[in-house]
């Protein structure tokens, strides 16, 4: 367990701090590191080799540990420091902190996988799992703007016949987007019901647009005609009246 998933110096923030948590039953091995992440316009974020604009080097960004041992249920705080120099030009930077859970060592010694009764070596293939999440220096008075476009609900071929809504969130501006997704249908002359949420919804300054997909939570007995969705993007932790990102209405028939 990592928190909080996402880092932000702006400001005069200089230091940070990751809390990496062992919740397993085993003690674990982890490896920290940075590495690049750019995302496409369909949300996936794709490994780059090099450096490209927005994409800040190691130099940037110092931290400590870079390996742990955890026993269960023991914490590591990870700690941050921001060494801009003077010579930073406007904008948003993003790096993304991986932290890998290694195998036990023992588990890859070779006289473990041979049999005493074969000259034979057997492979035994063990997963390396990795999480990432996003460290961002923000410098100078940066802004965003969203919309959204492209809408469209789509039905799911399933035996409980699933509806998902589609869509575009466009960004304008020097900074990403970041924030949660609600939506909300009010059928005509009645009140509006919440049928969707997506928390968590980036999109970064390598991409000025990209798709997105919400589930959404039909009750039973209830029919997705005749009303309005109302579709807000908000800050996270905060409400339409605070922290509205964009907003789109949608009649439907």
């Amino acid at each position: 367990m990592i928190s909080p998933t996402r880092v932000i110096f702006e400001g005069s923030e200089r230091t940070e701090q990751v809390n990496l948590i062992n919740n397993g039953a085993e003690t674990a091995r982890y490896r920290i590191s940075f590495v690049r992440r750019n995302m496409t316009p369909l949300g996936s974020l794709v490994a780059i080799d090099e450096d490209e604009s927005g994409m800040y080097s190691d130099e940037m960004v110092r931290f400590s540990p870079r390996q742990v041992t955890l026993a269960p249920g023991q914490s590591q705080t990870v700690r941050l420091m921001l060494r801009k120099n003077k010579n930073t030009i406007n904008g948003e930077y993003r790096s993304h902190m991986m932290f890998e859970s290694l195998p036990d060592s023992t588990a890859s010694d070779v006289s473990n996988l041979t049999s005493e009764n074969t000259d034979e070596l057997s492979i035994q293939l063990i997963p390396v799992i990795g999480i990432t999440i996003p460290v961002i220096v923000r410098q100078g008075n940066l802004g965003v703007k969203v919309s959204l476009s492209d809408f469209e609900i789509k039905q799911a071929n399933t035996v409980k016949a699933e509806s998902f809504l589609s869509l575009k969130i466009n960004r304008e501006g020097d900074m990403s987007a970041y924030g949660d997704f609600r939506v909300y249908f009010t059928p005509k002359g009645g009140e509006p019901v919440t049928v969707g949420k997506l928390n968590g919804v980036a999109v970064y300054t390598t991409t000025n647009s990209r798709m997105l997909t919400i589930k959404l939570q039909i009750p039973e007995s209830f029919s997705l005609s005749n009303g309005e969705i109302h579709v807000a993007y908000l800050k996270s932790g905060e409400n339409a009246e605070t922290g509205l990102l964009a907003e789109s209405r949608l009649a439907v028939p």
